[in-house]
C-alpha cells in the first residue's frame, strides 16, 4: 500500500476539530475523508519539530532542536513539498513554529513520545499535560493537542495515521469531559485496495464516525450516533464492476446510515414523546451527469426515520423531495418547497450560517438578489413554492444574503456558489426522487441488531471507556 504523502497541492489549514458537523450521511462520509487526510497532512507540518525529535534517543533532560535541522529532516522526507507553501501553512497555524525549541523525548509503554519542554529542566512521561505531543509506535504516528478552556475541562484533539502493505488507517478523535464523563467524536477511515471484475485495481474506503454526548442535561440533548456505510465502497467507471471477494461495493450500490439514539423531546407527525428516540438517516447515492458532461454523486433519496427507543409504537418515516403529493398512507402533505435541492446544496457546501431554500439557490444560479422572507420578529421564515419564488406571505420582511459561512468558519460570497447552484438545479430530475421504499420498524430493528452496526459501535466507542481516553500510546 502506498504510504500517504504530504503534497503542496493538498496541504491545507484545518482550523476546527470536527469535519462539518452539520453535514449528513454520504456527504459527511465524503467530507470526513477530505478533512481527516488534510488534518494529518497539516500535522506533519505543524509537528515537524517533534517529528524530528522522535529520531533521537529518549533521555531525562530536554533536547535542543534547531529549526534548520528539523526542517532539513522534513524536506528530505517530503521532497514534493514546496518550501514557501510549507512556511505559509506553518506560520499560519503556529506563528512561532520556525523558532528553535527545547523538546522532551521520552519512551512510555513501548511508545516513542515527544513534546515541547516549555522551560522545564526534566522530562517525564506525562505528555498529556502539554499543549502538543506526538508519538510513534511501529508504523503508527499520533498527534495530540490539548486546550484548557478552564481548569476543570481539558479538550483533546487527537489524530493518528497507521499503514500496512495492504491498507492505511486514519483516525480523528475529539474528547472533553462534561459532568464527570468523557464525551466527543471518534472517526476512523480505512483505505485499502481491491481488484475489480474488469481487472482494474482501485482504492476502497470504509468510513465510520461515532459521537457520544451522554444523557440529556437540562435543555441540552444527549445520546449517541454512528455514521457508516453498509459495506466499504469504491468508485469506478462502470457501476456493474464487482470487487474481488465481494469485499466492497460501488458507491451507488451501497447505503449510508446514521443511527442516532437521541435523548431529547421529539414532536413529529405521528410520534410525540419526551423519551429517547432512535433517529435513522439512510442515503441512496446515484451518479448524475452535469451540464459539462462530468459525473457528480448526490444522494437521490435522503430518508429519515424516528421511533421510540423500544423500537415499538408510532413512528415517522419520510424522504427529502422537491415535491410531494398528498398521501395519507405515506404521511405526506402536498408540498413543492424544493427540499431535495436544498438538502443537496446545503450538505455539499456544509453551510451552518443559514440553510438556503430552493428559491434562494435559484437566486444564486440566476444572479438575482439572494432573498429570504422572515417574520417581523426574525424567529421564523416563509418557505415559498419552487414554482412561485416571488410569492411571500403578508407580514414577512425580505432579507438579502451576500455571504454564507460554512462549518470551517469560512465566509464566501453567494456568487462563489453560482456554478454549484446551476449544477444541482440542472441534475435534480435525472433520477426519480422518493422511489425507494421508506424505512420500516422491522428494518430498523434489524439494522441496530446487525453485526456491522454492533461491531463498528463497539470499535469506535471503546475510547470513551478507557481510563485515559486521550492516550496516544496505543
Amino acid at each position: 500500500m502506498k504510504k500517504l504523502i504530504i503534497g503542496s497541492a493538498v496541504l491545507a489549514v484545518c482550523t476546527q476539530v470536527n469535519a462539518a458537523p452539520s453535514v449528513q450521511g454520504y456527504y459527511q462520509a465524503k467530507e470526513l475523508i477530505t478533512y481527516t487526510t488534510e488534518k494529518i497532512q497539516q500535522n506533519k507540518a505543524e509537528f515537524f519539530m517533534l517529528d524530528f525529535a522522535l529520531t533521537k534517543p529518549a533521555q531525562s533532560q530536554p533536547l535542543w532542536i534547531t529549526s534548520n535541522d528539523a526542517l532539513g529532516y522534513f524536506q528530505a522526507n517530503n521532497t514534493d513539498v514546496n518550501e514557501d507553501e510549507f512556511t505559509r501553512i506553518l506560520t499560519k497555524v503556529s506563528p512561532n513554529g520556525l523558532q528553535d525549541q527545547s523538546v522532551c523525548r521520552v519512551d512510555s509503554q513501548g511508545t516513542q513520545v515527544a513534546y515541547f519542554a516549555n522551560g522545564r529542566d526534566n522530562c517525564s512521561e506525562h505528555y498529556e499535560q502539554q499543549p502538543m505531543a506526538m508519538s510513534k509506535k511501529g508504523n503508527k504516528v499520533s498527534f495530540m493537542r490539548r486546550w484548557d478552556f478552564d481548569n476543570n475541562q481539558p479538550h483533546f484533539d487527537i489524530q493518528s495515521y497507521d499503514y500496512t502493505d495492504q491498507s492505511e488507517t486514519l483516525t480523528l478523535d475529539y474528547l472533553l469531559q462534561f459532568e464527570g464523563r468523557w464525551i466527543g467524536t471518534v472517526v476512523r477511515i480505512n483505505k485499502s485496495e481491491t481488484t475489480l471484475s474488469s481487472g482494474e485495481k482501485t482504492p476502497t474506503y470504509d468510513v465510520a464516525s461515532y459521537g457520544y454526548s451522554g444523557p440529556r442535561s437540562g435543555i441540552l440533548s444527549g445520546g449517541e450516533s454512528l455514521l457508516y456505510s453498509e459495506t466499504p465502497y469504491y468508485l469506478s467507471d462502470s457501476e456493474e464492476d464487482t470487487a474481488q471477494g465481494s469485499s466492497a461495493k460501488h458507491l451507488v450500490n451501497t447505503r449510508f446510515y446514521t443511527v442516532s439514539l437521541v435523548d431529547a423531546d421529539y414532536r413529529g407527525r405521528n410520534l410525540v414523546t419526551t423519551s429517547p428516540t432512535y433517529q435513522i438517516n439512510r442515503d441512496f447515492v446515484k451518479a448524475y451527469t452535469l451540464e459539462n458532461g462530468k459525473t457528480a454523486y448526490f444522494v437521490s433519496d435522503p430518508q429519515t426515520f424516528r421511533i421510540d427507543q423500544s423500537l415499538t409504537g408510532p413512528y415517522d418515516s419520510g424522504v427529502y423531495m422537491d415535491e410531494t403529493p398528498y398521501d395519507p398512507e405515506r404521511g405526506t402533505d402536498a408540498a413543492s418547497s424544493g427540499e431535495w435541492v436544498s438538502h443537496a446544496f446545503n450538505n455539499t457546501h456544509h453551510l451552518v450560517s443559514f440553510s438556503p431554500t430552493y428559491c434562494m439557490i435559484e437566486d444564486i444560479a440566476k444572479d438575482r438578489p439572494v432573498t429570504s422572507y422572515l417574520t417581523q420578529d426574525g424567529t421564523g421564515s416563509w418557505l415559498p413554492s419552487m414554482y412561485d419564488c416571488k410569492q411571500h406571505e403578508n407580514g414577512t420582511v425580505p432579507k438579502v444574503y451576500t455571504h454564507f459561512i460554512n462549518s470551517n468558519g469560512d465566509e464566501f460570497p453567494v456568487t462563489a456558489y453560482k456554478q454549484s447552484a446551476k449544477d444541482i438545479l440542472y441534475v435534480r430530475n435525472q433520477h426519480p426522487q422518493g422511489e425507494e421504499e421508506l424505512l420500516t420498524p422491522s428494518e430498523v430493528t434489524q439494522l441496530v441488531n446487525s453485526s456491522r452496526y454492533q461491531e463498528l459501535k463497539a470499535e469506535l466507542s471503546q475510547r470513551f471507556r478507557w481510563s485515559e481516553p486521550y492516550s496516544i500510546l496505543y
